[in-house]
């Protein structure tokens, strides 16, 4: 199996696929922009209702939750690659170095003697007993 021909081929993938899904995060972004507005809103009117203070803190989870929907294949897949690119490259090269190995050591072992070498030795006659 050659691994370089299916890390191109998942890269090649990989970028064809992103252009076809920016109408899905189209949709998730504006799924994730009115559930963060429902959200701190009934954050808020409940508060309101329980005339409580309005915590600002736990109103910026929507926020965060919204950001990485947003910049996903920036932020989220960026990141995702930058980390993941050295491992893929490191286990590559390891793959690598194991073919040479493996090649060198085939090249070294010795060949088995061919059956016409072999000298004829008479068949084993079962004991009988």
């Amino acid at each position: 199996m050659d691994f370089a021909s299916l890390h191109e081929l998942l890269r090649s993938t990989y970028d064809e696929m992103m252009p076809l899904c920016a109408q899905m995060t189209g949709i998730a972004k504006g799924i994730a922009g009115l559930g963060a507005l429902f959200y701190i809103a009934l954050r808020v009117w409940a508060s309101i209702a329980r005339a409580e203070a309005i915590d600002v803190f736990p109103l910026l989870r929507p926020f965060i939750l919204g950001f990485c929907i947003m910049f996903f294949p920036s932020v989220v897949l960026g990141t995702m690659n930058a980390v993941l690119s050295p491992v893929v490259q490191g286990t590559e090269m390891m793959v690598h170095r194991q073919e040479g190995n493996l090649a060198e050591l085939t090249a070294k072992r010795k060949p088995l003697p061919s059956p016409e070498c072999m000298p004829n030795v008479p068949p084993t006659k079962p004991s009988s007993g």
